[in-house]
């Protein structure tokens, strides 16, 4: 029987969330009155009538050199068993591929379970979401005075904070509204977990926000933040200053934040520890549209001459030159190609890696040092990530 990729069939979302449960060992029952996403954002791979297979993509806006660049989120890649090994992932991802670029996306990033999949369509491990464990009793609780008032967990002004910082902070994304609304009605429909969200204000002006949940752990509880968001730097320590105010209850904080975050508020670093680690990876969808997105480094100018090699995305490939000056960049067709690189090094050096790094592993080795320092001048960033989908 002939295997068909095409987006979800009306009537099939309980299948799909069938799979899903089957995939990502999920215990909940379908429910009907979840929202409903564009059928074109699935694509899924059908044997006959049934789908045996399927990719959800979300529209994100991520954060590169202080601008929003058009990102594809891709979720909740599933074959079933009867299907693997005719090579449904693969023509899943490359369908979402086109449909994304299609869309304006310029990048893309997902959480894989396995990388090796991920890779083969171009895309590459850049950074760790990193949940970090920090004692109650490490937070300086001592900053500013916010006045906090209790919310629903769908109110708006959580998405609007935690978006106005993800603006400022590398990897960080503006959130898909549809991706908010299935995950404030899986938050209502979990009547298991203990979650509340808060909103701080200052002269009248909303600057801070915070929703967590209580997790048993060894030693009593923990707090697991979902989101943290403030304005500036006071405002975020008035965050964690609420957290820490939880110590006769919890033993720990445990948040998803940068150092460049927690630093500020946490004296004794070497006090915290990590919770979990999970790889993240991106790929450059449109690479030329993905260079000329982003901000980068206002004193850096120059050309680099590369040849890139893209098995998926096809317009990609080729000679071209990264030319840099004032702030931008373009990647332009032409030129001879004489640094041979994938997609995969392009988006390792989009996320700030380490050039250095990179040679070491035996890439860029048609670079000379002066190419190198180059790209080790633009490539510059520390990228993070807030939130798990």
């Amino acid at each position: 029987m002939e295997l068909t990729i095409e987006s979800i069939r009306s009537g099939d979302r309980e299948r799909h969330h069938a799979l899903m449960r089957q995939a990502f060992g999920g215990t909940d029952r379908f429910d009907p009155s979840a929202p409903v996403s564009d059928p074109d954002k699935f694509v899924c791979a059908y044997l006959g009538d049934q789908m045996v297979g399927s990719v959800l993509t979300f529209d994100f806006a991520m954060t590169w050199g202080g601008r929003r660049v058009p990102c594809g989120g891709v979720s909740g890649v599933v074959v079933s068993p009867q299907a693997r090994g005719r090579g449904a992932a693969q023509r899943m991802l490359a369908e979402a591929l086109r449909r994304m670029h299609e869309q304006g996306h310029v990048v893309s990033a997902l959480y894989p379970t396995t990388a090796s999949l991920y890779r083969r369509a171009g895309y590459e491990v850049v950074g760790l979401y990193r949940r970090t464990r920090i004692p109650v009793a490490a937070i300086d609780a001592g900053g500013d005075a916010l006045e906090w008032r209790e919310v629903d967990g769908s109110s708006e002004v959580l998405a609007s904070l935690h978006d106005d910082l993800a603006g400022r902070l590398d990897g960080w994304f503006r959130v898909d509204p549809q991706w908010w609304a299935f995950r404030n009605h899986r938050q209502a429909a979990d009547t298991s977990v203990n979650r509340y969200t808060y909103v701080g204000s200052r002269a009248g002006a909303d600057v801070a926000a915070v929703q967590y949940r209580y997790a048993k752990a060894d030693d009593f509880y923990d707090l697991e933040v979902e989101v943290l968001a403030g304005l500036d730097v006071e405002a975020v320590g008035a965050a964690l200053g609420l957290l820490a105010g939880h110590g006769t209850t919890a033993r720990h904080v445990v948040a998803a934040l940068p150092l460049s975050l927690l630093g500020p508020h946490i004296p004794q670093l070497q006090l915290t520890s990590t919770a979990s680690d999970w790889p993240w990876m991106l790929r450059l969808v449109d690479a030329p549209g993905a260079v000329a997105a982003r901000g980068w480094p206002t004193s850096v100018a120059g050309s680099v001459e590369l040849d890139i090699t893209d098995d998926a995305c096809t317009g990609n490939a080729g000679a071209h030159v990264l030319e840099l000056g004032g702030g931008e960049a373009a990647l332009l067709r032409g030129g001879s190609g004489r640094i041979r690189v994938t997609i995969q090094d392009l988006a390792m050096l989009y996320a700030g890696c380490d050039v250095a790094g990179l040679r070491a592993a035996c890439r860029l080795i048609e670079a000379s040092p002066t190419d190198l320092d180059l790209l080790a001048a633009a490539c510059v960033s520390n990228p993070s990530i807030p939130l798990f989908f």
